[in-house]
């Protein structure tokens, strides 16, 4: 059997506990943002490259390493924090991602380098469904779940302006100081560690289980078999996923094909952010409004016209149909999360959203470095254009599979916290 315990020894009837307890949502979103205030992005391949003096196959190796750590780190990751609590979870990620751009500060070479990405990949696996997990708990707690969606698309909003406002002051902070960036990480993971410590584990209910094994295999079943609903809902969320996050990596190369002056570079990337920050902010209000399925088809048209836009276009300002994809990211992402929550067994929740979190990155695994060989062989617009026909094809299938399955799961389906294990 699996023993379930409360979140600590502190009560949601406390009203001093509750109290500190609303405060949650907002730290979290301030939390969320300072993680994405990622001053050495638009310079990190600059600096490997011309200051460490990797190779350009060293600098892809890193983010190979980079990407495997996130991969096999991100349901471990997850399940480990639905057992130890989600606060203690965050405040380990914390302390991991500083170490990691200390590392970054000191490095001198490609192991260094691989050192910090494997510290920031496990940072950041830790994070992954830890801090929807313990948002969704908190707003439970105080009876506001509903609000989930609203509070997740207000922490997206607030990550991805910080992430465009980062990439705009990023190369005079790089002028000013090559370490600078990455110095300015440190002293963001300090404050996010005290948000961490500030903030409070909501109650819920905390399942030790006596044999982890069977547990994994009790959540697998679940989603496979027991589930059709979160199946589906995994299914849709990967593969619009997907659609949206592969062409992150072609549009800096498609508007340099362009001939689009690499100044641009930081302000397409921060006008990119932006539009995904406001599209999280409207998510909620335009799924109220028209329905989530009606939402997801709309993001599977908006899909379409970021490929087919890009890929028969050839005049420079062709990559403005990018921005299509981020509109996409920003409405699909709160509404998804909010379903999967409501069908999610507390306790287990930080596991199962890191699962579908391993599920998209597999696919990106599988599909990013296949795409990248295909634009050296052929060219962008060939390649977007087939990318664009399999993949929307992939994300209106989910959206077909999520409106048949059933909205509530079959009366003989076991929950992996309701059963003995």
């Amino acid at each position: 059997m699996s023993k379930i315990e409360g979140a600590g020894p502190e009560s949601s009837g406390d009203p001093a506990f509750d109290r500190r307890l609303a405060r949650n949502p907002v730290l979290l979103c301030i939390h969320h943002a300072m993680m994405m205030t990622l001053f050495p992005m638009a310079i990190l391949t600059v600096f490997q490259h011309e200051q460490l003096g990797l190779t350009v196959a060293e600098v892809m190796l890193v983010q190979a390493t980079f990407a495997g750590a996130l991969a096999l780190l991100e349901f471990p990751s997850g399940y480990l924090a639905d057992r130890i609590g989600y606060r203690l979870t965050m405040i380990v990620a914390s302390i991991v991602a500083i170490v990691s751009w200390v590392v970054y500060c000191f490095a001198i070479g490609f192991w260094s380098v691989v050192v910090a990405e494997v510290l920031m990949g496990a940072s950041l696996s830790l994070v992954s469904g830890t801090h929807s997990a313990m948002l969704y708990e908190s707003l439970e707690d105080q009876g506001k779940a509903d609000d989930f969606a609203r509070w997740f698309g207000r922490s997206r909003f607030y990550g991805q302006m910080a992430e465009g406002s980062a990439a705009l002051i990023a190369g005079l902070l790089f002028a000013t100081s090559v370490l600078l960036p990455f110095q300015l990480m440190v002293v963001v993971w300090c404050i996010n560690l005290g948000i961490a410590i500030v903030m409070v584990e909501p109650c819920y209910a905390k399942h030790t289980p006596e044999k982890p094994a069977a547990h994994i295999r009790k959540l697998i079943a679940f989603v496979v078999r027991g589930a059709p609903r979160l199946r589906a809902l995994f299914g849709v969320g990967v593969m619009i996923g997907v659609a949206n996050f592969i062409p992150v990596w072609l549009v800096q190369l498609y508007a340099v094909d362009a001939d689009v002056p690499i100044s641009w570079l930081g302000p397409i990337w921060a006008v990119a952010n932006y539009v995904v920050a406001l599209g999280s902010l409207a998510s909620e209000r335009v799924g109220q409004r028209v329905g989530m399925l009606n939402v997801l088809a709309g993001c599977c048209g908006l899909i379409a016209l970021g490929y087919f836009g890009m890929g028969l276009t050839y005049a420079w300002w062709g990559f403005i149909f990018y921005f299509a994809f981020n509109l996409s990211r920003g409405l699909s992402g709160p509404l998804l999360a909010h379903a999967e929550q409501e069908l999610i067994p507390s306790g287990d929740r930080a596991g199962l959203v890191s699962m579908r979190s391993l599920l998209f990155r597999v696919a990106f695994i599988l599909l990013g470095p296949m795409a990248g060989l295909l634009v050296d062989q052929h060219g962008q617009h060939p390649v977007l254009l087939g990318l664009g026909a399999l993949l929307v094809t992939g994300a209106i299938g989910g959206c077909i599979a999520l409106a048949r399955a059933p909205a509530v799961p079959p009366a003989a389906a076991e929950s992996p916290t309701e059963t003995p294990i």
